[in-house]
């Protein structure tokens, strides 16, 4: 009797074990797993370990009001994760080492912890709450969308895969991507960084550094950029410069009127074609090949309302009652000088570029750039 006792007991510890259970509090969740064929493989009401450890595949549980997601932790295989636009404020993927892909945006995350994720290639928790996070141990990363937190900065040293890098509205001071060769986007918008040198980033395509406080940028190195938006910031330089200007697509720097020069390729072709819906730059603003080489001094810049600019004949300001105007081209060499300009002046004559006029009064010299197209 003693014997028999024995063998039923272990029959029923074993029968336990094998029957066990994922404790998965949250009924929307829980929902969503069981009426998962390819997890709830017995179709019964409960998840067991068993069938948590043999899942290989991906769990969406995108916007289905789920605010805990414990029980994933069982899930060992798992190796996409899609929980995003939910109220999820606490995560623990820890146990989830296999995860390649971890989408966890719109939710109320306040941190996150990836650093037994190793196997990540996409993470993507925009739209959260975090202030910090660490992605030093992620070096399989290609794509990484941080949009929409609270984060002061942002370590991607380690993450030299990263073709994809979004992390515009947050409160970044400084971002360094010298190690992210690989880069082909960069969405950076609405920090507070004041520098950027994207020098070895060759394969970047998309820049858009918008709403910043940066005041000098230099693209000529990115010989792919078709796209780069760069409104709202203190530009006073700007080269773009980079061998691929009539491949550009997509080019905003309005929002910067101190950037008086912008250097491009072909002044005479950026006057020309950069003229649609997607390319816009403020008034003051024209192209040369040399910005440096333009040598008159704007001195008084601000003072002058100069219209239509860019221009196809006659320039126009208010205010000023020259005695003489000067036009320059960009070579600094004189090549219209007229007398008593009465507020206007005729440079329709003038081949197709970008050109200085100078105003002389009894008393000042006045100047501005001016775009003839």
């Amino acid at each position: 009797m003693k014997y028999t006792f024995t063998i039923l007991s272990v029959c029923f510890i074993a029968s336990t074990a094998i029957a066990q259970v994922v404790n998965i509090p949250n009924a929307n969740f829980k929902s969503i797993l069981v009426g998962n064929t390819s997890i709830n493989t017995n179709q019964d009401t409960e998840i067991q370990v068993s069938e948590a450890l043999a899942f290989t595949g991906t769990i969406d549980c995108n916007s289905q009001n789920i605010a805990d997601l414990t029980g994933i932790e069982a899930f060992v295989g798992l190796t996409e994760l899609l929980c995003n636009n939910n109220q999820i404020t606490s995560l623990d993927v820890s146990q989830n080492t296999a995860l390649t892909s971890l989408v966890c945006g719109g939710n109320q995350l306040t941190s996150l912890d990836v650093s037994q994720n190793t196997a990540l290639t996409l993470l993507s928790a925009t739209q959260n709450q975090l202030t910090s996070l660490n992605v030093n141990q992620n070096t399989a990363l290609t794509t990484l969308e941080l949009n929409g937190n609270q984060l002061s900065s942002l370590d991607v040293s380690q993450n030299t895969g990263l073709t994809s890098l979004r992390c515009n509205s947050n409160q970044l001071t400084s971002l360094d991507i010298s190690q992210n060769t690989d880069l082909t986007l960069v969405d950076c918008n609405g920090n507070q960084i004041t520098s950027l040198n994207v020098g070895q980033n060759r394969a970047m395509v998309s820049l858009d550094c918008s709403g910043n406080q940066i005041t000098s940028l230099d693209v000529s190195q990115c010989v792919a950029l078709t796209q780069l938006r760069f409104q709202n910031n203190q530009l006073t330089s700007l080269n773009v410069a980079n061998g691929n200007n009539a491949n550009f697509v997509f080019f905003w720097s309005v929002g910067n009127p101190n950037l008086t020069c912008i250097e491009v390729d072909d002044a005479a072709y950026s006057t020309s074609n950069w003229t649609i819906s997607t390319f816009n730059f403020d008034a003051g603003s024209s192209f040369d090949e040399n910005c440096t080489s333009v040598g008159v001094t704007e001195t008084a810049y601000q003072a002058i309302d100069i219209y239509p600019n860019p221009t196809k004949d006659v320039v126009r300001w208010n205010g000023i009652v020259a005695q003489t105007a000067e036009v320059f081209d960009h070579t600094g060499r004189s090549v219209l000088l007229i007398a008593q300009p009465n507020g206007l002046i005729d440079i329709s004559e003038l081949p197709l570029g970008i050109y200085v006029l100078k105003l002389f009064t009894e008393e000042d010299v006045y100047t501005s750039r001016t775009v003839k197209q």
